[in-house]
């Protein structure tokens, strides 16, 4: 009789295999503690959430084992659902959508690990879907979006678009400076009698406004429906570019960073094995979008000597 040990794999082979699924992106290895870094950065800002959540999530890279853990997910996503639901009127839209993710994580480590990388592609990409194809319904389906009064007050008035609004139409710094001090006298009631005052700038803007806001609508509905189709080659191409490019134009412009790596993770998290490239794509946008923090304008205005 002939003896037959059972295949052994080595410590240092174990670890080959996971650096390589590092570094191919492997959405069940990389994912995980994303999702952690996004939550820590761009979770609700409620100090009690804070404290259960860094622990927490501090446990987790201690014990990596908890990461594919369904009750860790669970944890997390009942609490961010309870920090919004008792903050529900100021709560951001795409505060929801961490909890769905959240409870997506949690349903895909509770099946077999086999149905793993299946059953989080699918629920990633109906999120992007039912995401976009909402988001363009409220929008044409709102007046003072679809006429392009919302941008136009955004480009006058909201100072983290002071920088990109003065580059592209002209209108000065200054100019945007002072219709935001005449919103905050208006809100204030320094003009006793007075509902509404008029910016300086809107023709300036209009145009600008109105192509931000069929931009928007164009290509949002079109990522929703392409993430609705079936697979095939030319659709996951297409979808995959389309996302990439929506985040890295989308996010330069509107300062809601949070979203933006939101759906950089859902995108990461919908590639098949073979879309390496795509999941590279990915991670630099979302990088991208971080970079955006970083206050051009203002480094620029120092290192040339404007006020």
């Amino acid at each position: 009789m002939i003896a037959v040990s059972p295949p052994t794999i080595s410590q240092s082979g174990f670890a080959s295999l996971s650096q390589r699924r590092w570094l191919a992106l492997d959405p069940l290895v990389i994912l995980p503690p994303l999702t952690i870094l996004h939550l820590l950065v761009h979770a609700p800002q409620a100090w009690y959430l804070s404290v259960l959540l860094v622990p927490l999530f501090a446990l987790g890279l201690i014990f990596r084992r908890w990461l594919h853990a369904p009750a860790f997910w669970y944890v997390t996503a009942m609490l961010l659902g309870a920090t919004v639901y008792f903050n529900w009127e100021s709560a951001d839209n795409h505060k929801y959508l961490f909890v769905y993710w959240t409870l997506a994580l949690c349903c895909t480590f509770s099946l077999p690990k086999s149905e793993w990388g299946e059953s989080l592609a699918r629920t990633s990409r109906l999120l992007i879907a039912l995401c976009m194809i909402l988001a363009t319904v409220w929008k044409i389906t709102t007046p003072q979006y679809i006429d392009a009064r919302f941008f136009t007050f955004e480009l006058l008035v909201d100072e983290r678009f002071a920088h990109f609004t003065s580059w592209t139409t002209g209108v000065p710094l200054s100019t945007l400076a002072e219709n935001r001090d005449l919103r905050e006298q208006l809100i204030r009631g320094h003009f006793p009698g007075l509902t509404q005052v008029t910016l300086a700038g809107g023709a300036q803007v209009a145009p600008l406004a109105m192509f931000l806001t069929w931009w928007t609508v164009l290509i949002e509905g079109l990522l929703g429906i392409l993430f609705f189709l079936p697979k095939s080659n030319r659709i996951k191409h297409t979808r995959n570019a389309l996302l990439i490019l929506f985040a890295v134009t989308t996010y330069s412009v509107a300062p809601v960073r949070g979203f933006g790596w939101m759906l950089m993770l859902l995108g990461l998290a919908q590639c098949e094995y073979e879309d390496r490239t795509y999941r590279w794509g990915y991670l630099a946008a979302l990088l991208l979008i971080q970079a955006y923090t970083i206050p051009i304008g203002q480094l620029i205005g120092i290192f040339s000597g404007s006020p």
